[in-house]
């Protein structure tokens, strides 16, 4: 720590403090325009000069000086407030007084400091400026005759976002901050510049004259799209969420935000909402009361050998853990969630290869490592602020990046990151190849010699050598043998993968294939390394803590899908789940909620499944519940209501606490009773509490017990003369399909399309925006075609959120389909 002076009080700072840090850390306000903390210093403002006794008393900038032992600083000195009032004058100079009618108005930063300093008059005179305001993006206002030139838009789209979609245009005083060639803003859509903007030149437009900042009750909530767990606080008002709001302290993320997270808040006050229970009366669904839907349920439930669930990974760990007692009360332990198979690398794959459902990483690694390997640029599109974790790793720290994939992305463009195109469907090969190299070159640590399970995975190997693999994977052997060398040789390494509904073939054998060769090095249970399992939804790490899954035989959602058409199961809860679109294979699937006798689901929105129901329990959304969710990374986080629910619908905790009283059952009094016997019963929550996570959100530790396991490879996929390979996954704007009910998302991605490479677009004579039949064994569907360069040849790539264009028309659940494109 450094002893320093501030307004002749002795404080103290870390070393690495610049004399605004240390102001700060101790309570002493400098005003600032231009400072983020996640940001690099920049001193463009110059609000924050303050006077050092060291440099004879010269006016600094207190955002870019180190501070140093014995400095003796002050801050408001009457030359001090002179030169401030003097930099809000010229700012003032130009600046359009439109206070009354400006979105950013109450919590304008200039607007404030004004006040502050008293600013009433101006002794400069100079025309405004007369900018044109960008109004082409759906989401984002850019009004530069509000612009103060504090660059903070500017850095954290280069630094943190990794896109450079803005930058410094022109010299002097006609210097402006603009977008290539003078276009509009055309981006990624996140609002970091919104977030960061301290004046209102940047303004989000959903929220535009929808309410004065002052007006809004602030509520902090958890994100309820990716596993992420990203905080977020919500701007209400009359009880609905018009926005959310920008906290540079929340969160490890420091209130860093992709575009669902801040734009795609809508769904939570819809109109279009459930607002009624509904019962299937003479083949119509019927609105109906709470009292009527809840007996026709618990009626159908009763002795239940027959009856099975499906489940959101939406819901809170409290959920799980009452829906799982209510379907134990009706007899059955025949439940599971997101498919089946989304959840098995955690479930399977690391539960063999480390000895429990959890990642042995969290997010917070991925700063801390030395090397990074990522397998799928979609990790950016699944989780988008893990995605800024690696820009920032890549770009500030130095960290080493390659990206294993079946295509190009945005990781693919940091600097120096290595990305390894390969065939789809070939990762575990790809996996097994780089472990054989290691134990080849004898680059195992010592650790490995003592798990269990390694002369079996030696001689399983014996046929991925490197040379050998070539064929199957695309990837030569002088990039897999160095790649295996520089991951064998980093001090710290972490692989990194995304799962979920879109990714079947990242299951177990995935995770123990990328677990190996974390075992084989010894980079594993220590700061910086390991395997980080993305899981898809805000909660499928709690839905896989809590037990929600299927085990000991029972049947996973896939086969209870089977069930319901061969008759086996006759009652089918399901639980936020949309199957008909989500799931493959929509035909079997609809074949099967149709064969059912009796189908439940309790939604937020009249889903084609819900469609299908013989009774729609209207339920409440993340924002309405309290509870726990559980990250990617096993971060326990406290949620509570940010706006009151409506009348006639319930929480799905309520829902649950209903039936199994009308079975007979006992419930807890409270989420918070439940969350006690979780903590008592769920390893890694022990002496956890709603009381503390309100406080402070904890990791639920996880306890290693490693063992080699040798992955089983799939056989690879052939697409035959004139057929190309489609992959599906996430595009970067949505989140499974509760995403489509997020306007935000929906402004900018509307819809479904087909993404193939420009070789097969001019081969085949497609051009962008072409309609294009997508066609293969499963059924055709039509798409708008995109046209991108980072597409390779043969391969296509469609999206899986979109009811009006469900990709499980053509894809079965296979990590490869063949298809043909037609026009």
């Amino acid at each position: 720590m450094v002893n320093l002076t501030i307004d002749d009080k002795q404080v103290s700072a870390p070393k690495d403090s610049t004399i605004y840090d240390a102001a700060k850390l101790n309570g002493i306000k400098i005003p600032i325009l231009c400072h983020d903390k996640k940001l690099k210093p920049f001193g463009a403002c110059r609000m924050c000069l303050v006077e050092v006794e060291q440099m004879k008393g010269r006016q600094i900038p207190a955002c870019t000086t180190p501070i140093t032992e014995g400095m003796i600083i002050r801050t408001d000195t009457p030359d001090i407030i002179k030169a401030r009032k003097l930099v809000l004058e010229l700012l003032l100079l130009n600046h359009p007084l439109d206070c009354p009618v400006c979105d950013k108005g109450g919590d304008c930063d200039l607007q404030n400091l004004t006040y502050d300093y008293q600013v009433n008059s101006n002794r400069f005179v100079d025309s405004k400026f007369q900018h044109e305001i960008d109004y082409n993006n759906p989401l984002i206002e850019r009004d530069m005759n509000r612009c103060v030139l504090c660059g903070k838009c500017v850095r954290i789209c280069d630094e943190i976002v990794g896109f450079g979609a803005l930058t410094f245009i022109d010299r002097g005083i006609e210097t402006k901050i603009g977008c290539e060639f003078e276009k509009g803003l055309n981006c990624e859509f996140c609002g970091s510049c919104v977030s960061v903007c301290p004046v209102g030149s940047l303004l989000a437009r959903p929220f535009k004259f929808k309410s004065r900042f002052w007006a809004l009750n602030k509520q902090n909530s958890v994100c309820g799209y990716c596993g992420t767990g990203c905080n977020l606080t919500l701007g209400v008002k009359d009880n609905k969420v018009l926005t959310t709001i920008y906290d540079e302290n929340q969160g490890f993320h420091k209130g860093q935000l992709c575009v669902r997270g801040r734009f795609g808040y809508q769904f939570i006050s819809s109109d279009k909402r459930l607002t009624k229970p509904m019962v299937r009366k003479n083949g119509v669904l019927t609105e109906s009361t709470w009292d009527e839907a809840l007996e026709v349920v618990a009626g159908r439930l009763k002795g239940g050998t027959d009856v099975a669930a499906l489940a959101t990974a939406r819901l809170t760990n409290e959920e799980f853990t009452l829906f799982k007692k209510l379907l134990e009360k009706a007899g059955t332990k025949n439940f599971d969630h997101s498919a089946g198979y989304a959840h098995a690398a955690l479930t399977d794959g690391f539960a063999r290869s480390f000895g429990t459902s959890a990642s042995p990483a969290s997010i917070l690694d991925v700063q801390k490592s030395d090397l990074l390997l990522v397998i799928k640029t979609d990790t950016y599109e699944t989780h988008p602020v893990v995605g800024f974790e690696i820009n920032m790793a890549v770009k500030n720290k130095g960290v080493k990046l390659t990206v294993l994939s079946d295509k190009r992305g945005k990781l693919s463009k940091l600097p120096n990151a290595k990305t390894l195109v390969h065939t789809p469907g070939s990762e575990i090969v790809i996996l097994n190849a780089l472990a054989k190299a290691i134990l080849d070159a004898k680059l195992t640590d010592g650790s490995a010699s003592i798990i269990p399970g390694l002369p079996e995975l030696e001689l399983s190997l014996a046929a991925y050598g490197a040379d050998a693999v070539y064929s199957q994977c695309g990837i030569s052997a002088a990039d897999i043998n160095k790649l295996a060398s520089e991951y064998a040789a980093a001090e710290k390494a972490l692989i990194i993968f995304p799962v979920g509904q879109a990714y079947s073939g990242h299951t177990a054998e995935l995770a123990t294939a990328a677990a190996n060769l974390a075992l084989l090095t010894g980079k594993y249970g220590k700061e910086g390394c390991g395997v980080l399992c993305l899981s898809e939804k805000n909660n499928s790490q709690g839905a896989v803590d809590m037990g929600f899954y299927a085990q000991n035989g029972s049947m996973n959602a896939l086969q209870i899908l089977d069930a319901c058409t061969s008759g086996t199961v006759k009652t089918l809860f399901i639980a936020g789940e949309n199957p008909l679109n989500s799931y493959p294979d929509k035909d079997k699937v609809k074949s099967a909620l149709n064969a059912v006798d009796f189908l439940v689901v309790s939604e937020l929105f009249m889903t084609e499944t819900a469609a299908m129901a013989d009774v729609v329990l209207p339920v409440c959304s993340f924002a309405e519940k309290e509870g726990t969710f559980t990250s990617a990374d096993r971060r326990v986080q406290y949620v509570k209501p940010a706006v009151r629910k409506g009348i006639q619908t319930k929480t799905d905790y309520e829902v649950f606490s209903d039936l199994i009283c009308c079975l007979g059952g006992q419930i807890p009094p409270s989420t918070a009773a439940q969350f006690d016997e979780i903590a008592g019963r769920v390893p890694g929550y022990q002496g956890l509490s709603h009381a503390s996570l309100r406080i402070n959100s904890a990791f639920a530790p996880v306890s290693i017990t490693p063992a080699f396991v040798v992955p089983k490879v799939p056989a690879p996929v052939t697409t035959g003369q004139g057929m190309l390979a489609m992959v599906t996954g996430s595009a970067l704007y949505h989140s499974g399909t509760l995403s489509q009910f997020g306007e935000g998302s929906m402004y900018v991605c509307p819809e479904a399309y087909v993404e193939l490479s420009r070789t097969d677009a001019a081969a085949l004579k497609i051009a962008d925006n072409d309609l294009v039949n997508v066609s293969s064994n499963a059924g055709k569907l039509q798409l708008k075609a995109k046209v991108t360069a980072r597409m390779p040849s043969g391969v296509v790539f469609v999206p899986y959120h979109f009811s009006a264009a469900p990709v499980n028309t053509i894809w079965n659940g296979a990590a490869v389909t063949p298809v043909s494109l037609s026009k």
